[in-house]
């Protein structure tokens, strides 16, 4: 199986980097949510050796990722394991930090409750969340977020779609996860930082 390329994270991934970085500063462990091909956790992780990467998605992206992870022979980045942020059990571990690109639209609102409730349990105190992806501001910001709210509701889920940012903001306070900072992005994306306040779950 030749390694699975995704060409939005090679555009993107650098744009998150510079962003990123000045959050991610510290040592510590970051669990990724549908880290996909593995793209952006092997680009990451090179350039933030500080922090210990796990990946994660469901089953059938596994193998790509692995292909990536394998070829980067990262000290830093451990094999994908599978995680379903539906799931009540996301495992023991308490992270630093979570990490995720481009999932939140592809889901369905309760499923995004459900990561939230997920995220609040595993990460610490004073954790921080990084969500990168389109938000709705009272509507669509563009004609191509329009189009591609529509592809996902054919194409993939039709419980899926572009979210209205103060409902994920909303969703977020629920669960104890303060929104920090919003970077405007590339490609009417943006980048969400949100701080661990307290130990709701």
């Amino acid at each position: 199986m030749p390694k699975p390329v995704s060409q939005p994270c090679l555009r993107n991934q650098t744009p998150i980097y510079q962003s990123l970085k000045q959050y991610f500063n510290k040592p510590g462990s970051v669990l990724e949510l549908a880290c996909g091909t593995a793209q952006h956790a092997v680009y990451l992780a090179e350039r933030l050796p500080h922090l210990n990467w796990q990946t994660s998605d469901l089953e059938p992206a596994l193998e790509g990722a692995r292909l990536w992870i394998n070829e980067a022979t990262l000290k830093n980045l451990k094999p994908p394991m599978m995680l379903n942020v539906e799931d009540e059990d996301w495992g023991d571990q308490v992270y630093d930090y979570c990490y995720s690109a481009n999932l939140v639209h592809f889901i369905s609102m309760q499923s995004v409750h459900s990561m939230f409730a997920g995220i609040s349990k595993h990460i610490k105190k004073q954790g921080l969340l990084a969500l990168y992806g389109p938000y709705n501001q009272n509507g669509f910001t563009s004609e191509g977020n329009a189009r591609l709210d529509e592809w996902l509701k054919a194409d993939v889920n039709p419980d899926a779609g572009i979210k209205e940012l103060n409902e994920i903001v909303s969703l977020a306070i629920d669960k104890g996860l303060q929104l920090k900072a919003n970077h405007d992005m590339p490609a009417n994306n943006h980048l969400l930082i949100f701080t661990k306040s307290g130990n709701t779950g």
